[in-house]
């Protein structure tokens, strides 16, 4: 759902890929409510969109090296469309990550809010994998039965999970027999 994290997490992922070294792509997929151009300031908003919109576009021009490391370029969303799930289901997508992938090692994609739209879903034939991302005391819990159904009806392949902003303070390990966290 809204609020989750799933910028932040995808954006730290492809960070962390890029400092080990990783050629990544970050790719705005959230196109009704794009977030990457605010979190790494870009001026430019990108134009991902109109990529998918107009074949005389070229993917080099909707390339913009991320400004936090060399190895990390960015594929902003660009302007919202009037029609985002058409946009998604076009060649054009296709196309986009066949190219990434011969020029990437990692390609990220941060995508809208599954469980209130569609789109996500459209994504699933051209992603390896597909993570959820819920956040610690936001996320309803109802949401974990949601997820099981939608691997259950095979919505999605290679589902996994990330449980996000879970505080560290809270958490204890030391020598012994055990380790856990401390009452919440």
């Amino acid at each position: 759902i809204n609020g989750d994290g799933k910028s932040y997490v995808s954006s730290n992922i492809a960070l962390s890929l890029a400092i080990l070294g990783k050629k990544v792509a970050l790719v705005g997929l959230d196109i009704r409510k794009p977030m990457l151009a605010t979190y790494f300031n870009l001026n430019t908003k990108g134009h991902l969109t109109d990529y998918l919109a107009e074949p005389d576009i070229a993917l080099d021009d909707v390339i913009i090296p991320s400004g936090e490391h060399k190895n990390l370029d960015l594929l902003p969303c660009g302007t919202i469309p009037p029609n985002p799930s058409e946009l998604l289901q076009t060649d054009r997508l296709e196309e986009l990550f066949a190219e990434l992938r011969k020029r990437y090692d990692y390609i990220i994609v941060d995508t809208a809010p599954v469980a209130l739209v569609s789109d996500t879903y459209l994504l699933d034939r051209i992603a390896d994998m597909t993570i959820f991302v819920s956040r610690y005391k936001y996320t309803p819990s109802e949401m974990i039965d949601y997820i099981n159904q939608v691997i259950d009806q095979k919505r999605m392949h290679n589902v996994a999970c990330v449980l996000n902003g879970v505080k560290g303070n809270r958490m204890g390990y030391g020598y012994g027999y055990g380790y856990g966290t401390t009452e919440v």
